[in-house]
């Protein structure tokens, strides 16, 4: 009788054909592609979010160092303290 061959592939093994090792380390790099992808959304999601955040920040103090805006605030300010 003749013996099959048995793989060692990333530390699993693969009994009958040669062909299964492959196929073990293809869904393998498939789950981790799926992973990285999904990783990658999130990743870029939070950066979206960061950005929009940052543009509303840049907005805002955008209006608060208009002229108009930074006299009535000067003026509100010395006020309040008493100038």
């Amino acid at each position: 009788m003749a013996r099959q061959r048995v793989h060692d592939v990333g530390g699993d093994r693969a009994h009958g054909s040669p062909d299964a090792g492959w196929e073990r380390r293809v869904e393998t790099l498939e789950a981790r592609m799926e992973h990285l992808e999904r990783e990658l959304e999130g990743l870029q999601d939070a950066v979206y979010r960061q950005a929009i955040l940052e543009g509303e920040n840049i907005g805002e103090l955008r209006r608060r160092m208009e002229p108009d805006q930074m006299a009535r605030d000067l003026d509100r300010d010395a006020r309040k303290r008493g100038l």
